[in-house]
């Protein structure tokens, strides 16, 4: 019985319009970001530069929260991501006397003219070669003195004065002290990437960065177009009456969706892998040829099982497109929560878990743990919704648990699960 229903399902599927349009969003997003990727070759040494990358050391991070705090003091306005919204800040006259207090304790900066007038010479003197390259803006030196402790005090309270989600908060600072790399820092990066990777493990990660993101919203609106297209056809009545169990119902609708939605990731995975093929033929570099297969299920399925069970259940509950906006609401801020996490390591619970490089593999190494723990705890999250969407249709087979519509008001009593 479940067999038979999960392949009628797959076929209605593959018929509906809403899937086809997720499938061209999905080469588009593929086309538009993925489709001009170049395999990176191993750095040369005398390159002019080699990237960035964040900086552990405390004298790197004093200087560019302070930089940062200077640049914004000097324009009166403050950017901060809080619970992952861009929001602009303006302070009051005493907010930001004490962010001036701030600064002078930190940097020996005393009023606003004199920390202008510090940026403006800073920026000269990179235009004309005098510092050294950096990568997030201007720098500033700490006031003699100044110990790593009270820094991190005064910046955190910054970062209250700002309502939280600024540059100066606990994970940030250390995210924004951006350093050039060196030829020997890139080398080891590409080793990692070759040998720990086998190459087409960054690139999966990559492919997985840029998919997530249509993958966290898309799949909603096939569950909820093809939950209330039964109500708009009259079919409900006929399909409350099939002897088979509501959970075998339920389910097999939700894995067919599941299913073909699955196929066309791992179609578009095959182009980057074969990339990495071919440069790995050529560079006699030893590929994973499963790296794609791998990652599809292990990163981008559970964003795709739990965005299709929000879909089912708020539908199922509804009888309404109720999940289309709050599945977009959750996804808005899953994205934009997640801006300053793109360099990978730092997954937390994020619907939409980033890592915009082929590199950093010892970011997503040390991070693995907690990814681990997000992506599981989303697909038991999307079994245990798909269950209670198989109660609330059981419950309305037998009449019963109606939320809007007269469709079952004429049949309690009549019907049996």
């Amino acid at each position: 019985m479940f067999g038979q229903l999960f392949i009628k399902e797959c076929r209605q599927t593959a018929k509906s319009l809403i899937f086809w349009l997720i499938v061209l969003g999905l080469v588009l997003d593929f086309s538009t970001q993925l489709g001009g990727m170049e395999i990176m070759s191993a750095p040369v040494e005398g390159q002019e530069e080699y990237g960035y990358h964040a900086s552990t050391d405390e004298d790197v991070i004093i200087e560019s929260a302070l930089g940062a705090l200077a640049e914004e003091y000097c324009r009166k306005d403050y950017t901060t991501y809080p619970i992952g919204f861009y929001k602009s800040v303006t302070l009051s006259k005493e907010e930001d006397r004490r962010i001036g207090e701030i600064i002078r304790e930190a940097s020996g900066l005393d009023g606003r003219a004199e920390v202008e007038q510090t940026v403006d010479d800073w920026y000269a003197e990179q235009e004309q070669g005098e510092t050294p390259m950096t990568s997030g803006g201007c720098r500033l030196e700490p006031a003699e003195g100044l110990t790593y402790e009270r820094f991190i005090e005064l910046m955190e309270e910054a970062d209250d004065i700002l309502g939280g989600g600024s540059k100066y908060g606990d994970g940030y600072r250390e995210s924004n002290a951006q350093v050039p790399m060196t030829y020997e820092e890139a080398l080891e990066e590409y080793q990692l990437l070759i040998e720990n990777d086998r190459l087409s493990g960054g690139y999966a990660r990559l492919f997985s960065d840029y998919m997530v993101i249509f993958l966290g919203i898309l799949p909603v609106f096939l569950a909820a177009v093809r939950g209330l297209r039964d109500r708009r056809a009259g079919m409900q009545e006929l399909i409350y009456t099939r002897k088979a169990s509501s959970l075998i119902i339920v389910s097999s609708r939700y894995l067919a969706m599941l299913a073909m939605l699955v196929i066309p990731v791992l179609a578009l995975s095959v182009i980057p892998l074969m990339q990495c093929v071919r440069f790995g033929n050529s560079a006699g570099v030893s590929v994973d040829m499963l790296a794609f297969v791998k990652y599809t299920f292990g990163w981008l399925v559970p964003s795709i099982m739990i965005v299709l069970a929000v879909g089912m259940f708020l539908t199922e509950l509804t009888d309404t497109a109720a999940a289309v906006l709050v599945q977009g609401a959750w996804w808005f801020i899953s994205v934009f929560s997640g801006v300053n996490t793109l360099g990978g390591g730092m997954y937390g619970w994020n619907l939409v878990p980033r890592h915009n490089t082929e590199l950093n593999w010892r970011g997503y190494h040390d991070g693995f743990s907690q990814l681990a723990a997000n992506r599981i705890f989303y697909a038991v999250l999307a079994l245990a919704l798909v269950i209670f969407t198989a109660f609330i249709y059981s419950q309305k087979r037998k009449g019963r648990f109606v939320i809007r519509g007269k469709i079952l008001a004429d049949r309690k009593n009549k019907l049996k699960a």
